[in-house]
């Protein structure tokens, strides 16, 4: 994430630069702890302004444009962020404390705002050196504190819809610790990358190789790589770094013609899922796509049999328009449409990473957290997720630095009404510091 971009926000955003970021090396040990490139007079600068934000979260803000850079009311409307600042006070409370919980390059700090009502709100602030006025400010899905994974697993059994949950030791003391219908396939949205990355991995795939992706062969976003030049040369580990850190719906399905829809689909049990079936065609986004902007194509796909399904990826799903436009607004087809595993299934595979020790898979895996890691208490984090209208899932290969790992992977599908993202990030950021905690 650049925060120089001046990003300000309560939605999850993925980190922007992530695949530029250079991943640690050992995946076993953990890495030393690089050396604090904050000055300490900026440190004194970033947590004045950390409470300057956050005296500011209040009914009534005032004098906020005293805290920023003039420079970054040129990119954000003062409006819109004095109006982010009465929402966090209306849904979270007033802050009454803040905690420095690390730093990023040499003027950035992320932040912990402790709320009256019980309420953690992660912060990132920028500012400049010069003037210790803010030139970044970043707020991430606030959430509670817990007592145990008792308390997450409430909260996610609370939700409408169909929910999984699995948090599992997969060392030493192997067992689940808490676990919500960890056995039900879902719809996991992107989260089916994993099974590229594990073809990739078990057809020994040549990372250093070039190859290119054709105009005919471009998806969708969310990713970058639809919008680049025809022709443009990437190496294999670029296109999967992209496919797993950002979700590259393109480099996906470049992916999954090199690897091969029907290897990939001949080896979902080995990589531990137990209802490969219910995987198979193995779309790729822009099928998917294609089929889901289509009422007519979407009703053909769900009467049809498994093996007709192949006939309409040769013959008619091609020729459909690939429109953004066209897909539906509101949950559909969510449980016949798409790509489904089982909590369990995806602790599997992550562990079938693990088990590889495959320095090159896991650094992959580790580019992007998917939330606020603390890289003291957990020193690899490896994260895949997805998500789509009615269809969220976050599963992670933790290391602690106790050494234990744990995978948790949790899904939530509603066929009724859109979900509330933000709630369900609000959950999982609590069972991550479960985690962190590693008192199991």
């Amino acid at each position: 994430m650049n925060l120089l971009k001046f990003i300000l926000t309560l939605a999850l955003v993925l980190p922007l630069a992530a695949a530029d970021k250079r991943p640690p090396r050992a995946a076993k040990k953990a890495p030393a702890a690089a050396a604090d490139a904050v000055p300490p007079e900026v440190r004194k600068q970033l947590v004045k302004a950390a409470w300057s934000v956050a005296s500011k979260i209040s009914p009534d803000p005032r004098k906020v444009e005293s805290s920023f850079s003039p420079a970054f009311f040129k990119l954000v409307e003062k409006e819109k962020v004095t109006d982010m600042l009465k929402s966090l006070r209306e849904k979270h409370g007033a802050v009454k404390r803040v905690s420095l919980s690390s730093t990023e390059g040499t003027n950035t700090a992320h932040f912990i705002f402790h709320t009256d009502q019980d309420y953690m709100l992660p912060t990132s602030v920028t500012v400049d050196p010069a003037s210790g006025l803010i030139t970044g400010l970043f707020f991430r899905p606030a959430y509670q504190h817990v007592a145990g994974m008792a308390d997450i697993k409430e909260k996610l059994a609370a939700l409408p819809g169909r929910k999984s949950l699995l948090l599992t030791r997969l060392e030493g003391r192997d067992g689940p610790v808490e676990s919500l219908e960890p056995d039900e396939p879902l719809n996991i949205g992107s989260t089916f990358k994993l099974y590229v990355l594990a073809q990739l991995q078990e057809s020994k795939a040549q990372w250093k190789k070039t190859v290119e992706i054709p105009a005919a062969a471009r998806s969708l976003p969310s990713g970058r790589l639809h919008a680049w030049p025809e022709g443009a040369p990437f190496t294999v580990y670029t296109l999967t770094a992209q496919m797993i850190s950002e979700s590259d719906n393109t480099a996906a399905d470049a992916l999954i013609d090199l690897a091969g829809r029907r290897s990939i689909e001949r080896n979902l049990a080995k990589f531990g899922h137990y209802s490969p079936d219910r995987m198979k065609p193995f779309l790729k986004t822009s099928e998917y796509f294609r089929i889901k902007g289509s009422t007519a194509a979407a009703a053909g796909w769900t009467a049809a049999r498994q093996d007709d399904r192949y006939d309409l990826l040769d013959k008619k799903i091609p020729s459909l328009p690939l429109s953004a436009p066209a897909l539906p607004a509101a949950p559909f087809e969510v449980s016949r449409i798409g790509w489904f595993a089982s909590a369990s299934d995806l602790c599997r595979v992550m562990d079938r990473f693990r088990k590889s020790g495959d320095a090159a898979v896991l650094d992959i895996l580790a580019i992007n957290h998917g939330l606020p890691v603390d890289r003291k208490a957990v020193p690899y984090a490896g994260y895949k997720g997805g998500s789509d209208i009615g269809a969220i899932n976050m599963t992670w290969l933790f290391r602690t630095r106790a050494s234990a790992w744990y995978c948790l992977s949790a899904t939530w599908n509603d066929e009724k009404a859109p979900l509330d993202e933000k709630e369900f990030f609000g959950i999982m950021q609590g069972a991550l510091k479960l985690v962190e905690a590693d008192n199991f």
